[in-house]
């Protein structure tokens, strides 16, 4: 046990975070899971479910609306980024250093869509119809291609790091300056960093994966689908 205490104390502040906000979301989960068995297929659900029910429905019009007839496929995925991104995102309210402050976890996120997009591009287009696309217009614009498809792992990663790094900074700011006095200020910031640039991060990662992803798909897929 004392060994476990000193490599979790070891660790970076945004590690620890992520390993609570990755603990809650599980428990709460399963929290959920267990109360949605004492409702019935007729009885409407209250409270917690419908909450759940009202923010799983949503992600699935949302997945829908931008991948097409593939986002049984992908829905999951959207669902648990959305719901990890934002928790970590005001997880600074909690007295915790927001994961997502760290580059190393905006960029190992971005590059999970990285590979996601890939892999939705070799599916559509088949692994060769995939690399060919690199070459057009004019082979000649491989490299630049190459380079515009591997730059989308830093725009979302700097992206995402950057606004939520630079709420966190000014928040501290204040309560190093302020002194006991911050008390008096800092709740406006943090309703500002925390929870409205934590949603609209969250958004804006999720609509471009969505694209990106959706960029890799034969148009009558997402046009025709209803």
């Amino acid at each position: 046990m004392k060994a476990i205490i000193e490599f979790y104390q070891g660790l970076t502040s945004q590690v620890q975070a992520t390993i609570w906000v990755t603990l809650f979301l599980l428990l709460l989960i399963i929290f959920i899971r267990i109360k949605m068995k004492k409702y019935s297929a007729e009885e409407p659900p209250k409270g917690i479910v419908a909450l759940a029910e009202s923010f799983v429905g949503m992600m699935n019009d949302f997945t829908k609306n931008t991948i097409g007839k593939r986002w049984r496929s992908l829905a999951p995925y959207f669902i648990t980024l959305a719901m990890f991104l934002f928790t970590a995102n005001i997880s600074g309210l909690f007295g915790f250093t927001p994961p997502t402050t760290s580059l190393t976890v905006t960029f190992t996120m971005a590059l999970i869509t990285f590979s996601l997009v890939q892999v939705y591009g070799v599916k559509s287009q088949g692994l060769l119809g995939h690399l060919k696309g690199f070459t057009e217009p004019i082979p000649l614009l491989l490299p630049i291609n190459l380079i515009s498809e591997l730059s989308s792992v830093l725009s979302l990663s700097f992206r995402l790091f950057g606004n939520i790094l630079s709420g966190a900074i000014i928040t501290t700011l204040l309560y190093s300056f302020l002194g006991g006095f911050a008390v008096l200020v800092t709740p406006a910031f943090h309703a500002l960093f925390d929870i409205a640039f934590g949603v609209l991060q969250t958004l804006v990662f999720c609509m471009l994966t969505a694209v990106y992803i959706s960029n890799k798909l034969p148009e009558d897929e997402i046009e025709n689908f209803e």
